[in-house]
């Protein structure tokens, strides 16, 4: 096999909890990873020379070795000793870039995946794993999907099971980014010391309730320490967060650093007016949540023969 189409999912998260800024300068988190529908596309065509080249087609963003995709085939290289081997990569951007939905993050990881496979290098669900945290924070929760436990910066991926059933949501992309050094510039988190407490953290407590609740039952659970920052500062966070609470989402929230505001449960009487009514405010998705079993089959359908 010389190439492979895949799918790169993007996440919400519905727990996001920041526990302080740590001496490397990494912030420790805590957080409740979930995959949904939304997704890109990359094409991954083994070349006969050493080259890397990436296309970018859709939303915008740098087709150089900057990007992650192009880092995710140099590190592998690096790791592996294959140094001849070269790859043309085409990717079809649908998911907003800089929107908190970890759309570039989704294309390194599953950029792994793939070129593991087609350049035979034999690597273990655990050494993609540990080549995926150099790449970004949220890049290893990629290579496993459905609903996991992130914690450390977001690389330590704990899979937990999935609630039964699937979610409704309404991502509503505002057409502005935020960055994720400027989100969290614009509050002071604490320290963290990396200390145990000796009482129940109330962290893990919450997110226990949440898995026991599944879907349905879980609004009042979901929560990002994100929000009272951004919210704040922008003020087109709080007209979007507005604008969904209208149409009859039950509850709005935040989407990673932001900028994408997510609607949960469909509303009752949605239509296409409903979507129609929103689009004044940023671009809609109408999507659903995706099971770790389901994104596994669907990697499996589209050539993968093994995902984290």
């Amino acid at each position: 096999m010389r190439q492979l189409t895949l799918p790169c999912f993007a996440k919400v998260n519905w727990i996001l909890k920041i526990l302080g800024r740590r001496k490397d300068g990494f912030h420790q988190l805590r957080t409740l990873y979930q995959t949904v529908d939304l997704r890109d596309e990359i094409s991954l065509t083994a070349t006969r020379d050493a080259t890397i080249t990436l296309e970018v087609q859709g939303y915008p963003i740098p087709a150089d070795p900057s990007n992650l995709v192009c880092r995710a085939a140099e590190l592998l290289r690096e790791a592996t000793g294959r140094s001849q081997k070269g790859v043309r990569f085409l990717l079809r951007k649908r998911i907003p870039v800089g929107a908190g939905l970890g759309g570039g993050s989704s294309n390194a990881a599953v950029s792994l995946l793939g070129l593991n496979q087609l350049w035979n290098c034999g690597l273990s669900n655990r050494e993609l794993s540990a080549l995926a945290e150099k790449l970004g924070s949220d890049v290893p929760f990629f290579l496993v999907g459905g609903m996991a436990l992130g914690e450390g910066r977001g690389e330590i991926v704990s899979p937990l099971p999935d609630p039964i059933g699937r979610e409704d949501l309404i991502l509503l992309f505002p057409r502005r980014s935020i960055s994720t050094r400027d989100a969290y510039q614009f509050k002071d988190w604490g320290r963290w010391t990396g200390q145990e407490v000796l009482t129940k953290d109330p962290v893990e407590t919450t997110i226990q309730r949440f898995c026991a609740l599944g879907t349905g039952r879980i609004w009042g659970f979901l929560e990002n320490d994100f929000e009272t920052a951004l919210f704040e500062r922008y003020s087109f966070l709080r007209e979007t967060a507005e604008a969904l609470r209208v149409v009859g989402c039950e509850r709005v929230m935040l989407c990673g650093s932001g900028s994408t505001l997510m609607g949960v449960g469909k509303p009752p009487g949605w239509s296409e007016s409903s979507k129609d009514s929103l689009e004044k405010w940023g671009e809609v998705f109408p999507c659903e949540t995706i099971s770790r079993r389901r994104y596994r089959a669907i990697l499996h359908k589209a050539g993968l023969r093994s995902a984290a």
